[in-house]
């Protein structure tokens, strides 16, 4: 059995807190690893993951439990991480960002 699967999927629309703790407990090794990968911070990274899943529950009955899960949840790390990044638009800001970035992932 693939997780997550259909029957789960259901069952976060429908308000089952218990399904989407097991839901975010399944995906949240393998979305830590990605938003650490891009962003080089781990407590960025969890909150990316934090604002995500809430977004995720908030928007619960949206979801298809019959659509690849594991997908929208990465396009929606993606698109989380982008639009944070795009908070540092200009050249000094995004300067600041990524040496604050670096600076946490050597230390």
């Amino acid at each position: 059995m693939a997780f997550p699967n259909q029957q789960i999927l259901y069952r976060v629309t429908q308000g089952d807190e218990a399904a989407f703790s097991q839901l975010c407990s399944y995906f949240q090794d393998p979305a830590f690893k990605f938003c650490s990968v891009i962003l080089k911070d781990e407590k960025e990274a969890e909150n990316i993951i934090q604002d995500v899943f809430a977004k995720i529950w908030n928007e619960r009955v949206e979801l298809k439990p019959n659509d690849n899960f594991q997908s929208y949840l990465f396009i929606n790390l993606k698109n989380q991480i982008f639009g944070q990044m795009q908070k540092y638009s200009d050249p000094a800001s995004r300067k600041q960002y990524l040496d604050k970035m670096n600076a946490q992932s050597h230390s």
